[in-house]
């Protein structure tokens, strides 16, 4: 260390001075170019230059003045490059002008540089000279704009807020149910998306439009989707104008059929269906009862309706003296079944078959709405053994009624023959 010491005190006292050239992160920059009133040398591969003492001392970097120092026998000239400009909050694209530059040769200059999406075409270097910088936007988030658009900033700040200087405008859409998703397309292309609100900044000058989609179904089947302006919302709620409708199917009996099929816009629910619809437009809805088949419309106005539709039923319960091998009931609607217990069927008049014992039973019955009829089917006696049994019936009862007279009879005549008891005279 004595040595090293020594060599550069000599190496001082006999040159002069050294500048000593450093990036950022401490390592050397060679090739810089350091002058003094009368010549320039290049910095070594270690970023050290000699140049006589106490004369002012100005570094060129690719040929740009990028800083100026006094030599006092070991200087230290830090440089930095600038490879990014601070471009918020979206990045752009253009190029960039430093102004009055002074250059290697001694002239005086503007120099040009592109950039994309925030990054220069070529590093920047940064040193004591604070030079004027003029940012030309010309496109913003791959967009180009119509004009380019100038910012002023320095080379020590190059900093550029776009929505300070106007160029951006940050918005916010609160999308309401039953909006599930919105789009935003500038010119024809998707730029963002959002579920919930639709969060977006907006470039000045450009086409913006927003495609949203909902949970609305139209009559077909589809779903709803609409256009709007994001500009104009931007901040604020934006929602459709759509109903809540509830469709339930309720019997005779006042019960909620979930057995029942609804079939409404395309879709197929089970006892209550639960969709969102465009107010003033017809809808078809249909119930399958499977004995029955109804069909409504309705066009709502209100932010929530409830539809319910009445089917009406009733049940036919059938009871058995002997099984059969077929029963058939004809009528408003038909079942032809093994040995049915009960039956759902619509109001109406039907005529019941019944196959047992090789004969046929017929029976005519009239169901009303929300009424549950029994009926006792099947081969009851035969007319010749129901009046034998009737016969043998009433010769029972009058035997009967012949017994009971006699013995009443016999009652009476003992009575009337029963000899009056006397008392016998007392002897005393």
């Amino acid at each position: 260390m004595k040595l090293v010491a020594l060599l550069l005190l000599m190496s001082i006292m006999t040159l002069g001075a050294l500048v000593e050239v450093r990036d950022a992160f401490g390592f050397p920059i060679p090739n810089a170019t350091v002058c003094v009133s009368n010549g320039c040398v290049k910095t070594n591969a270690t970023g050290i230059a000699e140049i006589p003492l106490g004369v002012a001392v100005e570094i060129y970097l690719n040929d740009m003045l990028v800083g100026k120092t006094y030599s006092t026998g070991h200087d230290n000239v830090t440089i930095n490059r600038l490879e990014a400009l601070s471009i918020q909050p979206m990045e752009a694209s253009g190029y960039v002008i430093v102004k009055m530059v002074k250059f290697l040769n001694g002239t005086y200059g503007d120099l040009k540089i592109e950039f994309r999406n925030n990054n220069l075409s070529r590093p920047l270097p940064v040193g004591s000279i604070n030079y004027h910088l003029e940012i030309y936007i010309t496109e913003v988030g791959n967009y180009r704009l119509p004009n380019a658009t100038l910012l002023k900033t320095e080379l020590w700040n190059p900093v550029v807020n776009l929505e300070t200087a106007g160029l951006v405008t940050s918005c916010r859409v609160i999308l309401a149910p039953p909006i599930t998703s919105a789009v935003l397309y500038v010119d024809g292309r998707a730029a963002a998306r959002g579920a919930g609100n639709l969060t977006t900044y907006l470039i000045r000058g450009l086409n913006y439009s927003a495609v949203v989609y909902t949970e609305v179904l139209l009559p077909n089947g589809t779903s709803y989707t609409t256009v709007f302006r994001p500009q104009d919302y931007c901040g604020r709620l934006y929602a459709v104008n759509a109903t809540r409708l509830t469709i339930r199917v309720v019997d005779s009996f006042g019960a909620v059929r979930d057995d029942w099929l609804i079939k409404a816009a395309g879709r197929t629910y089970r006892g209550q269906a639960e969709l969102w619809a465009l107010p003033g437009v017809v809808y078809k809805v249909e119930i399958d009862a499977g004995f029955t088949k109804k069909d409504v419309s309705i066009a709502t106005r209100y932010p929530s309706e409830t539809l319910i539709v009445n089917i009406e039923n009733s049940y036919l319960v059938l009871n058995y003296l002997q099984p059969p091998a077929r029963v058939y009931i004809l009528g408003n609607y038909s079942v032809v079944d093994r040995m049915p217990r009960r039956v759902e069927l619509p109001p109406g008049k039907y005529t019941v078959h019944v196959d047992v014992g090789g004969r046929n039973v017929t029976y005519t019955v009239t169901l009303r709405p929300g009424q549950v009829l029994q009926l006792t089917v099947g081969l009851s006696t035969s007319p010749q053994q129901q009046k034998t049994n009737t016969d043998m019936t009433y010769v029972f009862v009058v035997v009967i009624a012949v017994a009971i007279a006699a013995t009443a009879l016999l009652a009476i005549k003992a009575t009337r023959r029963r000899p009056q008891l006397t008392r016998a005279p007392s002897r005393s």
